[in-house]
């Protein structure tokens, strides 16, 4: 049996409220996909369960339960806010797939800010023209990303703040640039949520621009709310189950 059980059944009375419960979401209350995607998970007792799996190139693995992704979004999120980054800001994630990529955008939810995924293959024109719409304020990248940043940087007064998450400090670190590594940091243990709500901003996603200049697509927290039934039910997903 699915975890959808009788399709008929659930078209015929379905109701958003059916995750908003299993959320423990009631409308008007707060909400914040960064909170509920790792804190929650470990007020759950799934602190110890495996979360994020992660092989690079040369099969070196990382493994995070959700109590390390809770720290570690909070360690993200605290420094975006030690330099500035205030709720609203819109902070880009230039950054291949690596788990700075993931905790990245969980610990901008927290703090209320606006993640702007972009893909990390685009040039410098590609990416000015998506910060310059958005206004962005700060960006998080990578040492091999990063020249494509500062070519652009002139150009783009908004942003006040290049953060390269695996600065080997080798090379002298450039204008507005600093420096983070997840591994060096001293774990956040506590990190006051930004009380974001339904309707609140949460992840900025741009349109190819194929047939014109791409377009900013502003998603909000209660996403949360349809992607948990996706993957319960059009996925159907079970509590032990890899996801790739």
């Amino acid at each position: 049996m699915s975890n959808i059980g009788s399709y008929d059944e659930r078209l015929k009375d379905f109701s958003w409220s059916v995750a908003e419960a299993e959320l423990e979401y009631r409308p008007g209350g707060g909400l914040n996909i960064g909170w509920h995607c790792s804190d929650r998970q470990c007020l759950k007792g799934k602190g110890e369960k495996p979360a994020l799996l992660w092989e690079g190139l040369g099969g070196v693995e990382k493994r995070y339960t959700f109590n390390d992704i809770r720290l570690a979004s909070n360690t993200i999120g605290q420094f975006l806010r030690d330099h500035g980054i205030q709720a609203g800001d819109r902070v880009c994630l230039f950054m291949e797939k690596i788990p700075e990529l993931y905790l990245g955008a969980l610990g901008i939810l927290k703090i209320g800010a606006i993640g702007q995924p972009l893909f990390s293959a685009f040039g410098d024109e590609s990416l000015f023209v998506r910060l310059e719409n958005a206004q962005t304020r700060a960006i998080l990248t990578q040492r091999k990303h990063a020249p494509k940043v500062r070519k652009i940087l002139d150009k783009l007064p908004s942003l006040e703040r290049i953060i390269i998450v695996d600065h080997d400090g080798k090379a002298p670190l450039q204008k507005k640039e600093a420096a983070f590594s997840l591994e060096k940091a001293a774990p956040v243990e506590h990190l006051d949520i930004h009380p974001t709500q339904a309707e609140s901003p949460s992840l900025l996603h741009y349109t190819s621009g194929t047939t014109g200049l791409p377009k900013g697509v502003k998603h909000v927290h209660y996403s949360l709310i349809s992607q948990y039934l996706t993957a319960k039910w059009v996925h159907d997903l079970r509590d032990d189950d890899v996801y790739w």
